[in-house]
C-alpha cells in the first residue's frame, strides 16, 4: 500500500514537457514552429534548423525574387536555352508536374503565366481582367510544356529545365509553403524532434502529441473572422492546409472574385468556399486542397480519396461535405455562416 501510495506521489510531480513556440514574417506569410520538450539549447538549434529550411525555400523557389533560381528560369522562357537549376528546385519542379497529372491540371505550376491579371487588395479599385489579354494569357498555361534535358547535367545534382513558349512563367506559389513545411519537419525528426507543429499559412504538420494529446486543429468559417472555426479534427503525424475564397477576394456586382484560379477557364473557381485536406506531407495536401477546392462537391472529395487523403469541404452553396475517413473524427461546432 505504502509503496502505491509512493507510486501515485512520483507519477503527479513528473514533469510536464515545456511547449515553446517562435514564428517569424516569411514567404508572404506567418511561419510558427511549435516544440514539445527538450532543452532551451536543444530548442534553439529546432527553431534555426526549421526556419532555416524555410530560408532556403524562399531564395531558390520564390518567383517574385528577381535573384531567385525559379526566376532565372522565366527570364529565359521561350528561348531555347536549358537552365541549370539546383536539386532542390529540380525536384520540386518535378513534384509539380506530378501534382499536375494527378489533378488533371488543376494544380499546374505554369499558371504564373497570369501574374498580374487578378489583382487583390484592399488598397485597389475591384476591376475585371482585359477579357481578350486573359484568353491569350490563358493559352500559355501547360504544366507539359515545362521540360527537363534528357542529359543528367553532367553527373552534378539538380538538373537543367526549360520552358518551351515565350511568355510563360512558373509559380510555385502553390507548393512552395507545404514544401518548406515538408523540409522543417525533416530538420526537426534529424535533431530528434518527435512533438512538434509547422504552420506556414494555411499549411500544417502536426508531428506526435501536446500534453497527451493530438494537435487539434480548426477549420475556418469560410465567411467567419479568421478564428471563427466551424470544425476541429485531432491531427498527429499527417499534415493538413486549406484553401478558401477568403483568402485574397474582391466583390463586383455582388460576386466574389478570388484567387483561387481555375486553369482551365483562368477565372477564380467557382464550385466551393473552402477545401480542407488531410495527407501525409504538407506538398501532397498543400496541391490537393487547390484541385479540390476547384473540382468541388463529391468529385472534390473523390480526387483526395484518390491520392490517399481526405478532405472536407465547404461548397458553393454552403453544404459541407466530409470524406468517410473524417466523418467520425471530425468535431462539428456550428454551420458555417451563410
Amino acid at each position: 500500500m505504502m509503496l502505491s501510495a509512493l507510486l501515485v506521489m512520483v507519477l503527479a510531480a513528473a514533469p510536464v514537457p515545456r511547449v515553446r513556440t517562435e514564428t517569424r514574417p516569411m514567404m508572404g506569410t506567418t511561419v510558427t514552429v511549435t516544440l514539445v520538450g527538450g532543452t532551451p539549447e536543444k530548442a534553439r538549434e529546432g527553431f534555426d534548423a526549421a526556419f532555416g529550411a524555410f530560408e532556403r525555400v524562399n531564395q531558390v523557389m520564390n518567383e517574385w525574387r528577381p535573384d531567385s533560381e525559379l526566376s532565372a528560369v522565366n527570364r529565359k522562357a521561350g528561348d531555347g536555352e536549358w537552365v541549370p537549376v539546383p536539386e532542390d528546385l529540380c525536384a520540386a519542379l518535378r513534384r509539380g508536374v506530378h501534382g499536375a497529372e494527378q489533378t488533371g491540371g488543376l494544380f499546374d505550376p505554369t499558371w504564373a503565366a497570369l501574374r498580374g491579371m487578378w489583382r487583390f487588395g484592399t488598397d485597389l479599385s475591384p476591376a475585371l481582367p482585359d477579357a481578350a489579354e486573359l484568353k491569350d494569357r490563358c493559352a500559355l498555361i501547360s504544366y507539359k510544356d515545362l521540360e527537363f534535358a534528357p542529359a543528367a547535367n553532367g553527373g552534378k545534382p539538380g538538373c537543367e529545365v526549360r520552358l518551351k513558349r515565350a511568355g510563360m512563367q512558373l509559380g510555385l506559389g502553390g507548393l512552395a509553403k507545404g514544401w518548406g513545411v515538408d523540409e522543417a519537419v525533416k530538420k526537426l525528426r534529424g535533431q530528434g524532434f518527435k512533438d512538434f507543429f509547422v504552420q506556414a499559412g494555411g499549411d500544417f504538420y502536426a508531428a506526435g502529441k501536446k500534453a497527451d494529446r493530438p494537435w487539434k486543429v480548426g477549420i475556418r468559417d469560410p465567411r467567419g473572422e479568421p478564428d471563427n472555426v466551424f470544425a476541429v479534427l485531432e491531427v498527429s503525424d499527417a499534415a493538413f492546409s486549406t484553401s478558401g475564397d477568403y483568402e485574397n477576394f474582391f466583390v463586383l456586382e455582388g460576386k466574389r472574385y478570388h484567387h483561387i484560379i481555375d486553369p482551365r477557364t483562368c477565372y477564380p473557381a467557382t464550385a466551393s468556399r473552402s477545401a480542407t485536406v488531410l495527407a501525409p506531407s504538407a506538398v501532397d495536401a498543400e496541391v490537393l486542397t487547390k484541385s479540390v477546392f476547384i473540382l468541388g462537391g463529391q468529385e472534390g472529395l473523390a480526387l483526395a480519396e484518390k491520392h490517399g487523403a481526405s478532405a472536407v469541404v465547404v461548397t458553393a452553396d454552403n453544404q459541407v461535405l466530409v470524406s468517410p475517413k473524417l466523418e467520425k473524427k471530425l468535431k462539428r461546432l456550428k454551420t458555417p455562416g451563410p
